[in-house]
């Protein structure tokens, strides 16, 4: 059973168009993630295959030639998304010589098609293998279902661009025109026009996949420091505790709170506290082990979680910490250097019932204020 060609050619440039204006709506040209390319790609597309459609009606170097250069540029753009959206880089030339190698021949081929349909198919696919090769390293930087939509859509590709190869060298009946039908041009437009759904679906699903993500992030993270939040502290202080419990090891809590924190906003302007609080998350953080977690879960209030540790270990953590907070180069928005200081309260898991979320985090806030108290920039504990 054969296709009709100028409707196929319609339902490929409508489905462009539409996944055009799906990429283009979800653009946000400050996130960098590859849709500018992939909608630009798109729009390409669909005007590719509109000058397709109108074979017959205007110039053949409008037809043949402008529409396989814009057919090959799509390709180049999807190249440039993905890496885009990887974050990754590969040389120009590499993405882009069809582009440039696509007009001379065609003019120069504008009287035989078979070998217009030989050269179209060999250099889109190496255009598609090429988009699986960037696919396959970045797997390892895309997470989710989206990449795999992609893929398939690739390999479709890559087949049917084969299959079609193939038959021209073969001399088989690959259709001449778009009155013209056969099984090999039916199949070509049939399995091209999946691809194009299964590729763009599954770009604007990976798109969708990263903005989840971005996400997720947000919602566990302080913005301000970069350190886990409240929530994400109290998430990770559970799991510690139901390890440290199960496996009877040691757990420590330390709460560090800055000294005069109020006095540097009101004497040096927010913008400074901000910075001095940027400044204290990289402090501790260059500190801790890497089982270690550390987070904002206050103004300018910091818990640190401790596993495997016992008070006598972490006092040793706590004081080397505030010394080399007291030593650190703090500085104002505007270069002005800043003395800082903290105060810093352990609580260590003795007992069962000791051994709640809210009593460790109560004791720990305890014996913090035990150390404002005595008179601040020193380590203090509750036993």
């Amino acid at each position: 059973m054969f296709a009709d060609i100028p409707t196929m050619l319609l339902m490929v440039t409508t489905v462009s168009l539409a996944m055009t204006l799906c990429l283009g709506a979800v653009w946000r040209p400050q996130l960098r993630d590859g849709t500018g390319f992939w909608a630009l790609a798109l729009g390409l597309n669909t005007l590719a295959h509109g000058l397709f459609m109108l074979r017959g009606e205007i110039s053949d170097y409008l037809t043949i030639v402008l529409a396989n250069t814009l057919l090959v540029s799509v390709y180049a753009l999807f190249s440039e998304g993905l890496l885009q959206f990887q974050r990754r880089q590969l040389p120009r030339w590499l993405i882009w010589w069809p582009v440039l190698v696509v007009p001379p021949l065609f003019i120069a081929l504008l009287d035989e098609q078979i070998y217009r349909t030989i050269a179209n198919s060999l250099i889109l696919m190496l255009q598609s293998l090429l988009l699986l090769i960037i696919v396959l390293l970045g797997r390892s930087t895309t997470a989710g279902r989206g990449q795999y939509f992609v893929f398939l859509g690739l390999l479709l590709m890559i087949g049917t661009l084969s299959h079609r190869m193939v038959a021209a060298l073969l001399g088989m009946d690959i259709g001449m025109g778009l009155s013209s039908t056969s099984t090999v041009q039916t199949l070509t437009f049939v399995n091209s026009n999946l691809a194009l759904i299964l590729g763009s679906m599954g770009l604007i699903l990976m798109t969708k996949e990263r903005a989840d993500e971005r996400n997720r992030q947000l919602a566990m993270h302080d913005e301000l420091t970069g350190l886990p939040n409240r929530r994400a502290c109290l998430d990770g202080l559970g799991r510690m505790l139901a390890q440290t419990q199960r496996n009877a090891t040691a757990l420590t809590l330390m709460m560090i709170d800055i000294d005069h924190f109020k006095a540097i906003n009101d004497n040096y302007g927010h913008q400074s506290g901000d910075a001095v609080l940027r400044t204290m998350s990289n402090c501790i953080s260059d500190r801790l082990r890497m089982q270690d977690l550390a987070g904002r879960i206050g103004g300018e209030e910091f818990l640190v979680i401790l596993p495997d540790t016992d008070l006598q270990g972490a006092k040793a953590l706590a004081e080397n910490l505030r010394q080399s907070i007291e030593a650190a180069d703090f500085v104002t928005d505007k270069g002005q250097p800043l003395q800082v200081t903290v105060s810093i309260g352990l609580h260590s898991l003795r007992t069962e019932s000791d051994g709640t979320i809210n009593t460790l985090i109560s004791n720990a806030d305890q014996a913090m204020y035990r150390a404002k108290q005595m008179g601040r920039n020193r380590v203090e504990s509750l036993s």
